[in-house]
């Protein structure tokens, strides 16, 4: 019997509902043990958020500031583990709180020490660098990374930042005014990720982990948006100043976060679109080419 150490978190309830997809082929199995390990605040953060309640969480998420964990059973013998998964979902382009708060625990070394690591992301669309994040602090820790997943939001760029806020400030995930589309991962998507532990189950059997990621990528577990990424490289840049001023500057923190949130909207509204077409340009005279 092979055994499955999956540890996550989650607050609007997605990425539980991708996980038990991407698993159900093997958790009907009597080949597969799977055991959860769910991480949750000692103060659960809201959902909905209020505009100041998301703006809070900014700075410290960015310099990985620790939250107080709820005691959770950890795994009485971690070692016994053939794949650990770890699904998290980026917030301000950094693993959320709670998952970078375990991976800089004890606990976490428990667990990843000498393990093979599966990682599952839900995302908007730019999860590259919370994912590259992660990859060091597993490796860190002497696990190994034998696979990525990320679920993303397909609308275009601009239409799923309206969507993504409507549902994180009002808690629906419907069609805003009737004619966008439904913010998050598609449920098609959700519903497809079985084809994923359909992989995952034979892998873990032959003891091929090593060639996991590769059956993955053929798969369609991750695709590379070169335009979104090297947005997102300029973007982290720019919040981690405003982090680092924002904690070093306490008396002046909600000022500094509404001009924080202001630069963001310019950057959304006026530089988002500019970083598309040059991306379309780029792309249409050097070809569909990937680094």
């Amino acid at each position: 019997m092979k055994s499955i150490l999956i540890v996550y978190y989650t607050q609007t309830g997605q990425l539980r509902r991708i996980i038990d997809s991407l698993v159900r082929p093997l958790s009907g199995n009597p080949q597969f043990s799977i055991d959860y390990l769910e991480l949750s605040p000692e103060t659960a953060f809201p959902f909905p958020w209020t505009r100041m309640e998301f703006l809070n969480v900014f700075p410290e998420t960015v310099m990985e500031v620790p939250v107080r964990l709820k005691p959770c059973a950890e795994p009485g013998n971690p070692a016994r583990y053939d794949l650990v998964i770890l699904a998290f979902q980026p917030w301000y382009l950094s693993p959320s709180l709670p998952v970078s708060t375990f991976l800089n625990s004890p606990a976490a070394e428990k667990v990843l020490k000498g393990a093979d690591v599966l990682t599952v992301i839900g995302s908007r669309n730019m999860w590259i660098g919370a994912f590259n994040q992660v990859k060091q602090k597993i490796e860190g820790l002497g696990g190994r990374l034998c696979g990525n997943i990320a679920l993303i939001d397909r609308a275009p760029n601009l239409v799923s930042v309206v969507t993504i806020v409507y549902w994180m400030f009002t808690g629906r995930k419907d069609n805003y005014l009737g004619i966008f589309p439904k913010p998050g991962v598609s449920e098609e998507d959700i519903a497809a990720a079985g084809r994923f532990g359909a992989a995952i189950g034979p892998a873990l059997l032959e003891n091929r982990l090593d060639r996991l990621e590769d059956e993955l990528k053929k798969l369609g577990a991750y695709e590379i948006n070169s335009s979104l990424a090297r947005l997102e490289t300029r973007a982290r840049k720019v919040f981690t100043l405003w982090a680092k001023l924002i904690i070093k500057s306490p008396k002046r923190r909600t000022l500094l976060l509404n001009l924080f949130f202001t630069e963001l909207i310019f950057a959304l509204a006026v530089i988002s679109p500019i970083n598309s077409l040059i991306g379309f340009i780029a792309k249409s005279l050097k070809g569909n080419s990937r680094k």
